[in-house]
């Protein structure tokens, strides 16, 4: 059996890191994702949750702004809990592996772009084409 997700999406907010009582570090994400809805005619959101570990959820934290574009490789997890109601809640989230910040890529190189001079600029646009 093959347990393997690959998401790509936005944040919903900027990610926070958090500590566990054993000091390892983690944070919780949480991404939009839109999908086409052929049936109803139009586009369909859905928010996955997300859990970062270590470097990762460090990493993510350092260098994420909501709004950003993501990619997610991990797992799906499911877990549950009884809530106050004495009924059962299953939670189902991606236990990430990798994660990849693909619009800080095109920020910098943008921002790069701007602090340069019109020639450079000129230059950089006509390699382009």
């Amino acid at each position: 059996m093959i347990n393997h997700v690959v998401i790509l999406g936005r944040l919903t907010k900027t990610p926070m890191l958090q500590t566990t009582n054993s000091g390892r570090k983690s944070s919780f994400i949480s991404i939009a994702t839109t999908t086409y809805n052929a049936h109803r005619k139009k586009n369909i959101t859905n928010y996955v949750s997300i859990k970062l570990w270590g470097q990762t959820a460090e990493y993510v934290v350092k260098k994420g702004k909501k709004g950003m574009e993501v990619s997610v490789e991990g797992i799906l997890k499911t877990s549950s809990y009884v809530n106050e109601q004495e009924k059962p809640v299953f939670v189902t989230e991606v236990i990430a592996e990798n994660v990849h910040l693909i619009t800080s890529q095109f920020d910098e190189r943008a921002q790069n772009v701007s602090n340069s001079n019109a020639s450079e600029f000129e230059r950089f646009v006509n390699a382009l084409q």
